[in-house]
């Protein structure tokens, strides 16, 4: 396949997943960041650009007697170890991580330091010391654990929830709720007070900004500054339903803000009211969905930014635009993590739809960099050494993210549905150092009805490597690729033939020629044929319109669309071309155009008898008495639609049935030549007209 056959083949399928083509041949297509970010990446990196390169491989900690890992915190006196606050029975443990040069040894577990009251670590920090601050809920109980696990009370709050712990200029800083309210401790839990009393009800992210503070709120989703004023300043307020988290990169802030379909839900409000049911534990919220139950999440996530200065001005953010970096749906945003003392404005996110990390530096530079076995990213936290940790909900994990280069990156696709068993040939991949192996099955969820991994050979053609799957025929089909040191996967497409569904003529209308009372002339003599069809398959479908007369064989049909295919769902046939009678008319469907003479399926439908009628009605036994005149309209092919007369050649005006009504072929009617009349004779003009618009007249004298 030569590049411009090739590219000219990959335009024709940018624009959907699945495509059509001739002879019944579809394709897949994956060419963006989107299209591979919905696949699987294990030591691979997804590039913004649209692109899958060699990664890192996250080494994986073992998290024991825990759904649901929600906090972290670095172990101030070992680089490489860190302490993790759990869901689903509050505990704290700690991990020691091995780096890739270790990673042939079994994976380490965590150990237990410290079970606590309650059902979620809700927040984590550190002391001086090294002592451990955790904080549980529900409650307002912030526990301190010393290295040997021992737990004693540091603090106890009067509120229900508390969402951050932050230590900042010698003080703890504690974001709470319900009633959005961010206290200020000294480091030994004594002389509380509160340094922020806002309108919102929970303060879910607190963030320093030099020797100011910043926090993020639900379910207003605001940005306030702490000031004098115990309200504080409005930063921003964003269109969503909370500010998860905020990081201060080294252009500026960035605002993690995540927007529920039910305006009156957030994560928060959800995990306050079921602590096993909330996005703040790895599982979905109330009134909302994610990967977490097997389906999307009825929430959308963006990554905002706005440049502080030089001098990170806190004012400029209220002035300045906050731009948008990153937009995902169907899912939420759970955690930040910034590096302020690093060159560029880079920053890590966390989300709840399959353990995704996205590495984000500006609003063109988006990688996926983490792709992580469990379903939801919970939490980041920076270790001692610079590495960063992921944790998981949904499954409790936790991995070390900054290590070496993979020898061996591998990038799955999504599950792609071709809707029916489908034969699948041949498959095209852009890019270098590239092995594929296939497998097909009937479910979207492999299992062991799905087909073995098959290796395909792929061979040069053109600027692509192609090769040919020959899998089993069945509905479901992902790829796997393997990239080597150095390759990259830039494209994909899938070429494949599903089983031809028969198109579906849902009915046949035949329509009379349309006419208004107030025409005074014949309508025209086209009678319109309207249909419904469905291709279940989504071919394109040509179709045939045939007509007989009623009771024939099928002998006898004869074709009005002739070797010309119609395309649109109606036919107008000119009545003129038949004889008066009773007819049928039967409409053919095709997928011809989809799937080729050989393959095509056709479906076919008779309408009602109907009447075809071109005589036009009579009017006989007219009686002129004064100014009243009476007669008798009759139509051998139907029934009378209305009479009309006009005297001396003005208007039409109606006649009235004698009987009350038109419903008959023959019908009596009366009239009354309407006053002021001049005395003398009057030409009068009787007009009959039966329901096909066809008119007869006749024209009388009346005195007067």
């Amino acid at each position: 396949m030569s590049l411009h056959t090739y590219l000219a083949l990959a335009a024709l399928v940018a624009l959907a997943p699945a495509s059509a083509g001739a002879g019944g041949t579809r394709s897949f297509h994956l060419g963006d960041f989107d299209d591979f970010d919905a696949g699987e990446a294990e030591g691979a990196a997804i590039e913004g650009s649209g692109k899958v390169t060699v990664g890192l491989v996250p080494a994986r900690g073992e998290v024991k007697g825990a759904a649901s890992v929600f906090s972290c915190a670095a172990d101030p006196k070992d680089r490489s170890a860190v302490y993790l606050g759990t869901a689903d029975g509050s505990g704290v443990q700690r991990i020691k991580l091995v780096t890739p040069s270790k990673a042939g040894a079994a994976e380490p577990a965590a150990s237990k330091l410290a079970q606590l009251p309650g059902a979620v670590v809700s927040a984590m920090a550190t002391l001086p010391g090294g002592d451990i601050l955790a904080a549980t809920l529900p409650g307002g109980t912030i526990h301190r654990i010393d290295a040997k696990g021992k737990v004693s009370e540091f603090a106890k709050l009067q509120v229900e929830q508390i969402w951050a712990l932050v230590p900042h200029e010698g003080r703890l800083l504690v974001g709470t709720g319900p009633k959005g309210e961010l206290f200020s401790l000294d480091l030994q839990g004594k002389n509380p007070k509160v340094v922020l009393d806002s309108d919102e009800k929970d303060i879910l992210a607190v963030l320093p900004v030099g020797k100011e503070v910043v926090v993020g709120t639900s379910p207003g989703a605001k940005v306030l500054q702490v000031a004098a004023a115990s309200d504080g300043i409005l930063v921003h307020d964003f269109a969503g339903d909370e500010v998860r988290a905020l990081a201060l990169v080294e252009g500026g802030l960035v605002a993690a803000v995540n927007d529920f379909t039910d305006r009156g839900l957030s994560s928060v409000q959800a995990l306050t009211k079921n602590l096993n049911r909330t996005s703040l534990v790895g599982q979905p919220a109330e009134g909302s969905l994610d990967a977490t139950s097997g389906s999307a999440a009825q929430s959308s996530a963006d990554l905002f930014f706005v440049a502080l200065g030089p001098k990170r001005d806190l004012a400029r953010a209220a002035e300045a635009t906050w731009e948008s970096w990153l937009h995902k749906d169907k899912q939420y945003f759970t955690a930040l993590l910034g590096d302020p003392a690093a060159k560029g404005s880079e920053v890590l996110v966390a989300a709840s739809q399959q353990g995704k990390v996205y590495r984000v530096r500006g609003r063109r530079d988006v990688a996926t960099v983490a792709d992580l076995d469990e379903r939801q990213a919970t939490a980041l936290c920076r270790l001692g050494d610079g590495a960063v940790l992921a944790t998981t909900g949904d499954g409790a994990g936790a991995y070390r993210l900054a290590v070496a280069p993979a020898q061996k990156a591998r990038y799955r696709t999504k599950v792609l549905d071709a809707k029916q068993p489908s034969v699948f040939g041949a498959v095209y991949l852009r890019g270098s150092g590239l092995t594929l192996r296939a497998r097909s099955g009937p479910g979207e969820e492999p299992d062991k009805r799905w087909s073995e991994w098959k290796p395909v050979t792929l061979k040069k053609e053109g600027d692509a490597l192609a090769g040919a799957l020959g899998l089993p025929t069945r509905r479901f089909v992902e790829l796997e690729v393997t990239l080597a040191s150095g390759g990259e996967l830039r494209d994909v497409q899938l070429f494949y033939a599903p089983e031809n569904l028969a198109p579906l003529v849902a009915g046949v209308d035949v329509a009379r020629p349309e006419f208004e009372l107030a025409d005074d002339d014949e309508p025209d003599s086209k009678l319109t044929i309207k249909w419904k069809a469905e291709a279940r398959d989504d071919d394109d479908l040509v179709y045939e319109i045939r007509v007989r007369p009623e009771g024939t064989s099928d002998k006898e049909w004869i074709s009005l669309s002739g070797t010309e295919p119609v395309t649109k769902k109606e036919y107008k046939w000119d009545l003129g071309s038949v004889p008066d009678g009773v007819y049928e008319a039967q409409v053919i469907a095709s997928d011809e155009p989809s799937n080729g003479i050989s393959r095509a399926a056709r479906d076919e439908v008779v309408s009602a008898p109907f009447v075809v009628d071109h005589k036009r009605p009579a009017i006989d036994g007219v009686k002129v008495n004064g100014l009243a005149i009476t007669g008798t309209a009759s139509d051998d092919g139907g029934q009378i639609h209305d009479v009309a007369f006009s005297v001396d050649g003005g208007p039409f005006r109606a006649a009235s049935p004698s009987d009350g009504l038109f419903d008959t072929g023959r019908e009596s009617f009366q009239l009354t030549l309407p006053e002021p009349l001049a005395p003398g004779r009057h030409r009068v003009v009787l007009r009959a007209r039966d329901t096909f618009g066809n008119i007869g007249s006749l024209a009388v004298i009346a005195d007067k």
